[in-house]
């Protein structure tokens, strides 16, 4: 699918009260509470961070067990930005002073209008020499394929399947030469070959952290993404890629965000 970001969702919090961000979970929720932060703060408009996630200690959860979600700790400190870098709520004066800002809908797509504004993804630069993570000559165009895994299984409604990604990889492999997989899970052999054959080179990266995958991600020509928060930033921070994303999301109770998603794209990518 091709996409634009910006007109994702219009609804904003009220103005007449400052708005909170909660910030929770792994690299990519990270990155979306701090977008909105920052594109209401060039805006000029009060906002404060509720950062008293991080007052747990991280705790990785074991992919298999149903309902287990990690517990993740800071992990913005790759784009120079500490928790000192947000002004800490002012509570504990009565919330309903505030509007909060949690986990949802609302906020990623305020975190995504937010990363379609140049000022607030120069934030978020990096250095996008992959010499330590691909071969030589491999990052001046590749096909990028994120497998979200991991401890999302344990509470995932919906995964999108191995073999989906193999029918998609294979309308590119005409096209671009090398690919590069990401996964938080090992990339079995099955798969490993499956992908492989399509290429001229192929690249499977399962033991990286999740930043490097993000520089990985970020360095794509064509990036098709997992039903993730963490593929979505990742291509918001891709401006010059073509991404690809699932048509669906969650499992049948929720499809608020995917519903919004297909409302704004302009194409969508037929498959048999």
């Amino acid at each position: 699918m091709a996409f634009s970001f910006k007109s994702l969702f219009s609804r904003k919090p009220k103005a007449d009260r400052p708005l909170v961000v909660t910030f929770t979970g792994g690299m990519g929720a990270q990155i979306i509470s701090a977008a909105v932060y920052f594109s209401y703060k060039d805006a000029q408009r009060p906002v404060f961070a509720d950062l008293s996630y991080f007052d747990e200690p991280e705790r990785v959860a074991k992919e298999g067990t149903p309902g287990d979600c990690s517990h993740w700790s800071w992990q913005l400190e790759a784009f120079g930005l500490t928790p000192d870098s947000f002004l800490p709520a002012p509570f504990p004066r009565r919330k309903k002073e505030f509007v909060m800002l949690n986990d949802g809908p609302e906020k990623l797509s305020l975190g995504l209008n937010g990363l379609s504004d140049a000022s607030v993804r120069k934030r978020f630069n990096i250095d996008l020499n992959l010499d330590n993570l691909l071969p030589d000559g491999f990052s001046a165009s590749y096909l990028c394929i994120h497998i979200r895994r991991g401890d999302y299984v344990n509470v995932a409604t919906h995964l999108v399947p191995d073999d989906a990604f193999v029918d998609l990889a294979k309308k590119f492999s005409g096209l671009i030469t090398r690919l590069a997989v990401i996964s938080d899970s090992p990339i079995g052999a099955e798969l490993r070959q499956s992908l492989s054959g399509l290429f001229e080179e192929s690249v499977f990266l399962d033991q990286i952290d999740a930043f490097e995958s993000h520089r990985v991600m970020r360095g794509a020509r064509i990036l098709i993404c997992s039903n993730s928060q963490f593929s979505l930033v990742a291509a918001a921070l891709n401006p010059d890629a073509m991404v690809l994303i699932p048509s669906k999301w969650f499992g049948e109770e929720n499809n608020q965000i995917e519903s919004s998603l297909r409302s704004i794209c302009r194409f969508q990518l037929f498959t048999h």
